[in-house]
């Protein structure tokens, strides 16, 4: 998603510094405007460096996007998501701070509310999540609200929820729906086909967060930046199956599982109200749209 927001960026006529540790390489997405985007070699547990880099760029405001995602790699390397998570953000907070950064802002995830008691879950629901990487999220967000509290850091924090859409390197549906479907190759899952989520395509996403990016003195701190409306993964296979005529995708009952036998927090739809009266924010893709554009994305790659 990182990548996606600094061609948004660019695209409009800002400097972009891409601070990565390029573990996966550059993205492709970005390979057209490398003559707009500086991309610096970099790792946010280093701090000295990205205090040196921040200030050598003369950077001004940061989305902070860094960190090591999804519940099944947190659950493996709980030390290390911690420290990637945890002591990277207060890296980018001290060196903000010390710095005198305009405004830091963090992309957070859903996944720090846990099990969804009602839907659409509004921002002010008491957070409770339940494995390393959710939990890291929330101590990150602890940390910011420090910050702001005690420093006067202009932070601003969005909670996002399934984002996709081409470009994205997560290996998980509805990518793996569709990618599978346009090879001929079956999509199996075990579990899962009663999963709600709220699934956001990557357009919708980067425009909200743009506008809480930009968003003057805002009243609120927090903003869920997703669709607003939740499909189970049988649901979103069924869409597939119309936008794909002979996808072969079977879902089985129950929730996603993070490991065996531990299943994930039922989710759901995310209140996006606060993002539509404070920033202006309108999601323009529902599910089955957003499917078929990201269906004709793949198409023209060549899939």
């Amino acid at each position: 998603m990182g990548a996606h927001i600094a061609r948004a960026l660019a695209e409009r006529g800002d400097r972009v510094v891409l601070y990565d540790n390029v573990s996966t390489g550059l993205p492709q997405n970005l390979l057209p405007f490398q003559d707009r985007v500086k991309v610096v070699q970099g790792d946010i547990l280093d701090l000295t460096f990205l205090m040196r880099t921040m200030k050598a760029e003369d950077v001004k405001r940061i989305i902070h996007t860094a960190a090591l995602v999804g519940f099944g790699p947190s659950i493996e390397k709980p030390a290390l998501t911690a420290k990637i998570n945890v002591e990277g953000t207060i890296n980018v907070l001290e060196a903000s701070r010390i710095l005198g950064i305009e405004r830091l802002m963090d992309i957070s995830s859903e996944e720090v509310y846990g099990q969804f008691p009602y839907e659409p879950l509004d921002e002010d629901y008491p957070v409770s999540p339940t494995v390393p990487y959710s939990i890291t999220k929330m101590a990150a967000q602890r940390y910011e609200e420090f910050f702001h509290t005690f420093f006067g850091l202009d932070v601003v924090i969005i909670r996002t929820s399934w984002v996709y859409g081409w470009g994205l390197p997560r290996a998980r549906p509805p990518k793996t729906f569709l990618e599978n479907s346009l090879k001929g190759t079956p999509t199996e899952m075990e579990t899962g086909g009663d999963h709600r989520a709220d699934h956001t395509y990557i357009d919708d996403f980067v425009r909200g967060a743009l506008l809480a990016f930009d968003v003057k003195e805002p009243k609120s701190r927090v903003f869920n930046i997703a669709s607003g409306k939740a499909y189970t993964f049988k649901e979103m296979a069924q869409m597939v199956r119309k936008i794909i005529p002979g996808a072969k995708i079977t879902v089985g009952p129950g929730l996603l599982r993070y490991a065996d036998g531990v299943d994930a927090p039922q989710k759901g739809a995310l209140s996006i109200q606060r993002a539509q009266s404070e920033l202006g924010y309108q999601p323009q893709y529902d599910l089955f749209e957003g499917l078929k554009k990201y269906a004709d994305s793949l198409r023209e790659e060549g899939m």
